[in-house]
């Protein structure tokens, strides 16, 4: 770490704390994680599925070290906070904006997609915002490539990281839990059992322009029971802004939450018809159709 100079605490996290770097010689400022090595697992995991990502939509990684204590993660750095922290200042966002934002998130989503990675914990969190309001996928801690145990890599690196085999059953237990992201975005398809998949990933996706519009995810409850049946078998209520004097959702926005939103998988919008959508009032014509992840077989 002796290439960089570190500047003030810009964000804290679970055993982590994000600092704001310069690399030394040069003026590009970067954002550095510290983080205890008890997150081996997760940060090895950013790093091998975003090593060599070069995307507008996805925060760039750039190196990472390892001290006595630490280890270091050096990525991009994104200057306008959060999407989660700015619902919460604005409380709801103009329809416009939505389709804005959502252009970015389908951009850089259907990149990785592409790519057979599944982001598997998609959240306001995740989504951070640079320059003039482009927004980046970060933290990579829980996606995974398509069809792959992400709970045998964790517990891999953390039995490399523990030195040895003889708590291996016991770390396989705690890897169950500690794999599984934010469930007020996880698909019911994900709550019965089922793999993480691209539909899966569009569900979640589905969540976030929902909660970008309304102030407030389709599903919510500080009761896991109680939010587990309310997203496995409860339809949500249609969107509606907390500022009563904004317009209401268009017909357009309202049926392609209903297409995300499909409890049943195989019902629920695939990539063509979500880049087709009336919606997004043909920003993405001309995207080659051809190269969808469903044509690929990233399922």
């Amino acid at each position: 770490m002796e290439n960089f100079i570190l500047y003030e605490e810009i964000g804290r996290g679970s055993k982590t704390i994000v600092y704001k770097g310069r690399r030394k010689g040069t003026i590009n400022f970067v954002a550095i994680l510290c983080t205890d090595k008890c997150k081996r697992p997760e940060i090895t995991n950013w790093v091998r599925l975003t090593h060599e990502i070069k995307h507008q939509n996805i925060v760039t990684f750039h190196e990472w070290y390892e001290t006595s204590n630490h280890l270091w993660l050096v990525v991009e750095l994104c200057t306008g906070g959060s999407l989660e922290m700015v619902i919460a200042q604005d409380e709801n966002l103009p329809e416009d904006v939505v389709r804005e934002f959502g252009i970015d998130l389908i951009t850089g989503l259907h990149h990785l997609h592409q790519l057979g990675i599944l982001f598997c914990d998609i959240s306001p969190g995740k989504i951070l915002l640079e320059g003039p309001g482009t927004l980046k996928f970060s933290n990579f801690c829980l996606a995974k490539v398509e069809g792959e145990n992400l709970e045998e890599f964790f517990t891999l690196m953390a039995t490399e990281e523990e030195g040895g085999e003889s708590g291996e059953n016991i770390l396989k237990k705690n890897m169950k839990s500690r794999v599984k992201g934010s469930l007020t975005y996880t698909a019911p398809e994900i709550m019965k059992g089922a793999d993480f998949s691209v539909a899966s990933d569009l569900w979640s996706l589905g969540c976030l322009l929902y909660e970008m519009f309304s102030g407030k995810p389709p599903f919510f409850s500080e009761n896991v029971s109680e939010l587990l049946e309310k997203i496995v078998y409860k339809d949500p209520l249609p969107p509606i802004p907390k500022d009563s004097s904004l317009p209401k959702a268009s017909s357009d926005f309202v049926n392609l939450l209903d297409g995300l939103l499909q409890k049943d998988p195989q019902k629920r919008l695939t990539w063509a018809g979500l880049l087709q959508h009336s919606f997004w009032k043909d920003a993405f014509t001309g995207q080659d159709q051809d190269s969808s992840p469903e044509d690929a077989g990233v399922r």
